[in-house]
């Protein structure tokens, strides 16, 4: 089937530390897919840096929807301030709001490139699609970061999110929505290939469609490369260190879509 809608999301914190991600993004969608894309923005107390971003984002075609997260009335009294970091990371959850043309989506993090066309190859899940985690091939805890949505059927498991966060909130951390999707779509979710979430510590893949940035960014790959990994902790080093020469080949073609 295709899927031909696009949904990304972010707030004021992405706009400012990561917007290069968003460029990469962007562009490249614009350059590789036939993607229509849209953003959930969460842009409270916007200033003037975020606000020429953000027009920089509608000027490249994409459709924005100004919304906080639902989630936050009960992330907010539990973490305070640090969903002003974090906040962006629940916005996914509401794309039902939003979505009312077609049965299914696609959501990316920000922290992608776009390879290939998507759009006439993606599988149609009952629920969501997505691929592993850390190792090619294993089902056994998704990424979130790469989610071709039914949209009726997300929005009919939206009220068993709410409680299923309302009872992990004293276990949870701020960022981690991806463990509570998880844990409500157990046993139903359906798998994409790893294809649609390649990362670069899999190393080379000229058949990847969507390159996801899992780990190190850009940014701190280049860091890493220059020989200065002391700074990050053990986690960013043991992912980038599973294969320089994947992020020697992809942060150049990151490069490519930035303005």
């Amino acid at each position: 089937m295709a899927v031909r809608n696009w949904y990304f999301a972010t707030n004021n914190n992405g706009l400012l530390n990561a917007f290069d991600q968003i460029q990469g993004a962007v562009l490249s969608a614009k350059s590789n897919t036939t993607l229509k894309p849209f953003c959930i923005l969460d842009d409270d107390g916007a200033d003037d840096v975020t606000l020429q971003r953000i027009k920089w984002i509608e000027d490249q075609g994409v459709t924005i929807h100004r919304h906080r997260s639902t989630m936050l009335s009960e992330l907010v009294p539990v973490f305070g301030d640090k969903m002003k970091i974090y906040g962006g990371h629940w916005l996914r959850c509401d794309i039902p709001l939003f979505e009312h043309a077609d049965t299914h989506v696609l959501y990316t993090d920000i922290d992608v490139i776009f390879l290939k066309d998507v759009v006439e190859t993606a599988p149609k899940p009952k629920v969501i699609a997505c691929g592993p985690e850390h190792n090619k091939g294993d089902y056994s805890y998704f990424n979130s970061g790469v989610m071709i949505m039914n949209v009726e059927a997300f929005a009919r498991k939206r009220v068993a999110l709410v409680e299923a966060l309302k009872g992990r909130l004293s276990t949870t951390a701020p960022y981690d929505d991806q463990t509570l999707l998880n844990d409500v779509f157990r046993g139903e979710w359906d798998h994409l290939s790893d294809e649609w979430n390649w990362k670069p510590y899999w190393g080379r893949n000229d058949e990847a469609k969507i390159l996801h940035f899992h780990g190190p960014k850009p940014a701190n790959a280049t860091v890493m490369q220059a020989g200065n990994q002391d700074i990050f902790g053990p986690d960013f080093k043991t992912i980038y260190n599973r294969s320089p020469e994947g992020y020697a080949y992809y942060v150049p073609v990151f490069e490519k879509y930035q303005e």
